[in-house]
């Protein structure tokens, strides 16, 4: 039983340099119902990031992790290609932000406003496609 959700507790969230986590109730929510659809645990790797750990990891910017907007997420038993697929089906996802990243075995969620798709392969951002072919990067796509 988790203090934000059914399966989701605030220190999955916490910032992994201070601590401090700000969450936006409709990513619990996304979460949450990625998780339902799923029927297994959702693994939240980077949640919550504060502006010094958000450099240090070499996040974008306007990153939504700094906005407690975002998630990077492992499902157990999916691969990342399984796992951008059941995030294409919750809404909240769908209409904001999901980015593949194979070679790392995460994919990113976030409940930002407005629609946007990404991979990322060897150090740089590809097109969404590119990073889910199993040539493109799959075969490291792990769970």
């Amino acid at each position: 039983m988790g203090d934000l959700s059914r399966n989701f507790s605030t220190h999955e969230f916490n910032c992994r340099c201070c601590g401090r986590a700000e969450i936006n109730p409709n990513l619990v929510d996304a979460l949450q119902e990625l998780r339902d659809l799923a029927a297994a645990a959702v693994r939240i790797t980077s949640g919550y990031r504060c502006p010094e750990h958000n450099r240090a990891v070499g996040g974008a910017k306007r990153s939504q992790h700094l906005l407690g907007n975002a998630a990077d997420i492992v499902i157990d038993g999916r691969s990342v290609a399984e796992t951008y697929e059941l995030a294409e089906q919750v809404p909240a996802f769908r209409n904001g932000g999901i980015g593949v990243y194979p070679e790392q075995g995460f994919v990113h969620v976030d409940v930002r406003d407005g629609r946007a798709r990404w991979g990322r392969l060897d150090d740089r951002y590809v097109a969404l496609e590119k990073a889910l072919k199993p040539t493109g990067g799959g075969e490291h796509a792990t769970a």
